[in-house]
């Protein structure tokens, strides 16, 4: 080979390994970053302050029981002391805590399985290891904590897992809604009609799924309509709007926030108190928490307040409006 022909070959050998290097390299990255945002939540899950009411005939018995689970499990629960057994009933409607300890002469643990399943599960246990601790300290006859489930979850969907499996497309429909809306139609008036039609649309199709089908939804049907279009509707503005004002920048990042990042901290399936600190919190004022943490009062908790909920929804459908108002006018002013 003369000295020529391998000045030549060196630019078109690096010509022809570097999209290839460069593709492998940023597959690595994204499929890293995205398990981690999956996984870590997940496999790190820890009790952290979960709530639980306590109600007894003995004055002051929350300090005790607290310190004996902090003594096996620092941290992990915060038991609060409710004067009555219909105290801590009210407390569990209204979401204040996930359940509550009954130590009367009939000891019993109240439950709530449309808070979260998985929590429900967790309690039970726990009064069954309780149950243990306190026959062989006291030496009496084994003592059972009778379970009531005060927020059952429906016959047909008895584990949960249709609002779990659902929570995907919950939040796809209007990230499809905002890129097809973003590809296929220029003016703003068209965007915002699509929004309000392809949410319309989709809502009553989605809830009529999970409500008159599968049972995964208990409460009032038009109402849930309204929650699941406004969040589509919500989610669709947004990204309609990122990609306007930002083009395929602000479209990624929109997407990522919502899908990549904010799917598996929406506390679908655990409960906020079960993430990394912040985390959870984090998760419930993007659109997917806010609307699943919302679904979830209005079927198993018609008196929990969800003016957080609603307003968070809220805000996000008015900032895809305002981004969508904004953005011609900054393509004008370019101009």
């Amino acid at each position: 080979m003369s000295e020529e022909q391998a000045v030549v070959s060196t630019p078109e050998k690096a010509n022809f390994l570097r999209p290839v290097i460069q593709i492998s390299v940023m597959v690595t990255v994204i499929v890293s970053t995205i398990l981690t945002i999956f996984a870590w939540p997940v496999a790190t899950a820890t009790p952290k302050n979960i709530p639980v009411g306590i109600t007894s005939t003995v004055a002051n018995l929350a300090q005790g029981v607290q310190a004996q689970f902090d003594q096996q499990k620092p941290g992990a629960f915060k038991f609060i002391e409710y004067k009555d057994l219909a105290a801590a009933k009210a407390a569990i409607a209204h979401r204040e805590v996930y359940g509550a300890l009954v130590l009367t002469e009939e000891p019993q643990m109240l439950i709530a399985s449309g808070a979260s399943p998985a929590m429900a599960q967790l309690l039970t246990n726990i009064s069954v290891q309780l149950g243990a601790q306190i026959t062989a300290a006291n030496g009496v006859s084994a003592i059972n904590f009778a379970i009531e489930d005060l927020a059952p979850l429906g016959t047909k969907d008895p584990r949960g897992a249709g609002l779990a499996a659902g929570s995907l497309p919950l939040i796809i429909a209007g990230i499809v809604v905002g890129l097809l809306g973003s590809m296929r139609l220029r003016k703003t008036s068209q965007k915002f009609l699509v929004a309000g039609l392809a949410a319309t649309l989709a809502s009553f199709s989605i809830v009529s799924i999970l409500n008159l089908w599968l049972g995964s939804l208990q409460g009032n049907y038009f109402l849930e309509v309204a929650v699941v279009a406004l969040s589509i509707a919500a989610v669709s503005l947004v990204v309609m709007g990122a990609a306007a004002l930002a083009g395929r920048v602000g479209l990624l990042l929109i997407i990522g926030l919502f899908f990549i990042i904010g799917n598996p901290i929406a506390g679908v399936s655990m409960p906020v108190e079960l993430y990394p600190t912040g985390f959870g919190t984090f998760g419930q004022y993007l659109p997917l928490g806010a609307e699943i943490h919302l679904l979830r009062s209005i079927s198993y908790f018609p008196e929990a307040s969800t003016v957080t909920q609603w307003a968070t929804l809220g805000g996000w459908f008015a900032l895809g409006v305002l981004l969508l108002v904004i953005a011609p006018e900054r393509k004008e002013a370019k101009a």
